[in-house]
């Protein structure tokens, strides 16, 4: 059995005992998600929801990218005996004021995903799970340089002979925290790494891939054949534009990865993500390891719901409140570690 296989399995059943002094009290617990449709969010539903001890009850709200609305449902739900609420902020400026309405009603937080403003957390009842979105940046970095090796000047995929990657980013947010973060770090990081890096353009598409065949098609109509790089903050963006290069006749499902006329590298891991990399359309991505944040949340609320110690708790917890998973990088070459049916393990 390959090492990332039973790494999952033992996740899977991490996550199954995790709630397990929860079950006895009969736990209410209520997520709340920022948009069901972003890919990353939904795959990591289903691995809690898959993985729910039956003795809990639990309740998901979709937002619709709408932060009334989530306030609204966060509201209707705070005097329904609730244990705890879990929740992926449309608006992380909103967390705050988020945190005090719960801190009225006794109700711990845990938010996902999106990371609040640090205020929102130090000194409440009140946590972050997710990845370092710096770290996610600078490893996609790393995937290209990878690639490219110890000179891209000279190398096939230095079109115009100049000695710099030309490069365009598909950026999920404008002002988003991740958004920023990644976008900053992975050029950074490609030019801490000894690239000369001249970045073309920045496109916003709100991590969506509808939105990101918009963004390829206008990038790709303003810089064609000029482009020798795109970074996409998230698989969904990262597709979207493979959509287009499809449509555009500029990628081809017969051409290997190291054949299309120029490298994408994104970020999530999700399935169609990984399914993209297997067809040699995206070069690499991160991943934003859905299935472990999954299990540091189930855990993480039975410390808060069984009022356990924190002195033991398996997960290192920065400044008492943020719990940071790192990810791997993903290409063809560990491909097959990470391409994982999760119902063999629920």
């Amino acid at each position: 059995m390959k090492k990332k296989a039973f790494l999952y399995i033992l996740i899977a059943c991490f996550m199954l005992c995790a709630l397990s002094g929860c079950r006895q009290s009969g736990a209410k617990i209520a997520f709340f998600l920022y948009d069901e449709n972003d890919t990353f969010i939904a795959e990591m539903m289903e691995h809690i929801i898959a993985n729910m001890p039956s003795g809990v009850t639990f309740e998901v709200r979709d937002a619709g990218n709408s932060q009334s609305v989530q306030n609204r449902q966060i509201v209707e739900l705070i005097d329904e005996g609730f244990d705890l609420f879990v929740i992926n902020a449309v608006d992380r400026l909103a967390s705050g004021s988020i945190v005090a309405k719960c801190e009225k009603n006794g109700i711990p937080v845990i938010f996902f995903n999106r990371e609040p403003l640090e205020d929102a957390l130090i000194g409440r009842n009140a946590f972050y799970v997710g990845a370092a979105a710096d770290s996610l940046g600078k490893k996609q970095a790393e995937i290209v340089a990878a690639l490219f090796g110890d000179s891209f000047a000279g190398s096939r995929y230095d079109k115009n002979s100049d000695g710099a990657v030309q490069l365009v980013i598909l950026k999920g947010e404008q002002g988003h925290q991740d958004a920023e973060k990644r976008t900053d770090n992975c050029i950074g990081r490609l030019r801490e790494l000894g690239f000369g890096v001249d970045v073309l353009a920045i496109e916003v598409a709100d991590w969506n891939r509808r939105n990101g065949y918009e963004a390829m098609r206008h990038l790709y109509g303003q810089y064609g054949d000029s482009i020798e790089l795109v970074f996409s903050n998230n698989d969904d963006m990262a597709l979207g534009a493979i959509d287009y290069l499809l449509d555009a006749d500029v990628f081809s499902l017969n051409r290997t990865v190291y054949e299309q006329p120029f490298v994408i590298a994104s970020v999530d891991g999700t399935m169609v993500g990984l399914e993209a990399i297997k067809k040699n359309l995206l070069y690499g991505t991160v991943n934003n390891d859905s299935v472990e944040q999954a299990g540091a949340i189930f855990t993480l609320a039975d410390y808060i719901i069984s009022g356990k110690s924190f002195d033991n708790f398996p997960f290192p917890i920065i400044n008492g409140h943020y719990i940071y998973i790192d990810g791997d990088t993903i290409t063809l070459e560990n491909l097959g570690d990470h391409i994982i049916n999760w119902s063999k393990y629920n």
